[in-house]
């Protein structure tokens, strides 16, 4: 063969292989256009969607049931069968289930008459739907039977034909238990927490702001641990139940709900309230509990971890220091003890101390500063709510303001042989501090 033959062939064979390309292309692109792979004539606009309808009949019997959910400025919540916070990410997965829908398969109804028509796909009853809505538009994708590989039958409602799809739709819908699309949140709502009543058998808690601190109310009046309280406010914005128990409450006693033995109960900045219902012994083994929040019929489980962290001892809230006044704003103070009558005045960066009604004398600073900081910032290290020993009183320190009214009046004792100190500013709570301490002044 000459080198002309073979460039010769080499040309034919350039021209058959272009040619037969041309062919391939051109059958697969009408095959592709036989068959549209979409399935909602509209896109389905996820982020604009604010209801959603599901009705499902699966593990029902004949009984279907409708849960419906709705977006609005807080999220998404459950409104039918009954109102409750719902998940905002399981939701979005049902929607985008919905959105991603892509058909491997289309017939018109007119063909399935002869093979057993709706009826033989599931789509005769459409007991199982998602119904999506968004302003200005919405779809109803109906739910049919399974076919083989994670496909499944489907009707876009009113359509005359019927599609092919991945099941991702029915595994969310029709498969999912739907107490998996409300939040497990126990406390979902965002707003401030003004107030808080925890009620543990006999004993009530009550803790209300004010300002930028917080008092308790019962079972004393006292400041309350601002810094206790906003980690108790922390777990509540955190802590979710530990597991749904049912949603079929003929009775409430039989989870011992019926009085409940603790309930735990939010006042929020715009006056919602949230109160939780805690019951009976979640089981024969460990410390968990029946709960449910109230005005909602669904029965969960509080494991004895999460417990704890909601119901702290009472103890703990209550403020451990001496006094809450700042020292900033103290003008003067007056120490009255056996050894006598102390004035402490502060000018500008200098404070001067007066004995007995004796000439003031300057003072160090710092004397004065390491008194007011352990007045006011130094933490207790016990609490004990009793009245004020008064055999054992060894000082009392009223601070003043700069407008010479009184701000606080902190009355000390002392444990016999140099014992523990205790401070306590007439709301019957002792601040014990160690016998090592030493306070600044007292002779």
């Amino acid at each position: 063969m000459t080198w002309r033959h073979t460039i010769i062939v080499w040309i034919v064979a350039v021209i058959l292989a272009t040619i037969a390309g041309m062919m391939w292309r051109g059958v697969a692109d009408a095959d592709q256009g036989s068959i549209s792979r979409r399935v909602h004539d509209i896109a389905i606009p996820v982020d604009d969607v604010d209801r959603v309808v599901v009705s499902r009949s699966a593990d029902l019997g004949d009984e279907v049931v409708e849960l419906a959910f709705e977006r609005n400025a807080a999220g998404w919540r459950q409104v039918e069968p009954f109102e409750v916070v719902a998940d905002g990410f399981q939701i979005r997965k049902l929607i985008l289930a919905a959105a991603d829908l892509v058909a491997t398969r289309r017939s018109p109804l007119a063909d399935l008459a002869e093979v057993g028509g709706l009826e033989r796909i599931g789509l005769d009853s459409v007991s199982d739907r998602v119904a999506i809505e968004w302003p200005g538009g919405g779809t109803v994708v109906e739910l049919g039977t399974r076919t083989v590989a994670g496909r499944a039958w489907i009707r876009i409602a009113d359509s005359d034909e019927v599609m092919v799809v991945n099941d991702a739709l029915h595994d969310q819908a029709i498969d999912d238990d739907p107490r998996n699309w409300r939040s497990r949140r126990l406390f979902p709502s965002e707003n401030e927490i003004t107030a808080i009543e925890i009620m543990n058998g006999e004993a009530t808690t009550r803790l209300k702001r004010n300002g930028r601190r917080w008092e308790m109310s019962s079972p004393i009046e006292t400041r309350a641990d601002s810094m206790a309280v906003d980690r108790l406010i922390g777990v509540f914005g955190r802590v979710d139940h530990d597991g749904f128990v049912s949603d079929l409450i003929e009775d409430p006693a039989d989870y011992g709900l019926m009085p409940p033995a603790a309930t735990i109960e939010l006042v929020r900045d715009d006056d919602a309230r949230e109160r939780i219902l805690i019951g009976g012994p979640a089981g024969i083994v460990g410390r968990g509990r029946f709960a449910m929040i109230d005005g909602v019929p669904t029965v969960f489980r509080l494991d004895e971890a999460t417990l704890a962290g909601m119901i702290p001892a009472i103890g703990s809230l209550i403020e451990p220091t001496g006094t809450a006044i700042s020292p900033a704003d103290v003008k003067f103070m007056v120490i009255e003890s056996e050894s006598g009558r102390l004035r402490l005045e502060r000018d500008l960066d200098r404070w001067t101390i007066s004995v007995d009604e004796e000439a003031a004398e300057e003072i160090e600073p710092a004397t004065v500063q390491a008194l007011l900081d352990l007045l006011s910032e130094t933490r207790s290290t016990d609490l004990q709510v009793q009245a004020f020993p008064a055999s054992l009183e060894v000082a009392t320190i009223v601070l003043h303001g700069f407008d010479g009214r009184p701000l606080d009046a902190i009355r000390i004792a002392r444990e016999p042989d140099e014992g523990r100190w205790a401070l306590e500013n007439g709301d019957g709570v002792l601040r014990l501090f160690p016998a090592s301490t030493k306070i600044p002044l007292l002779r």
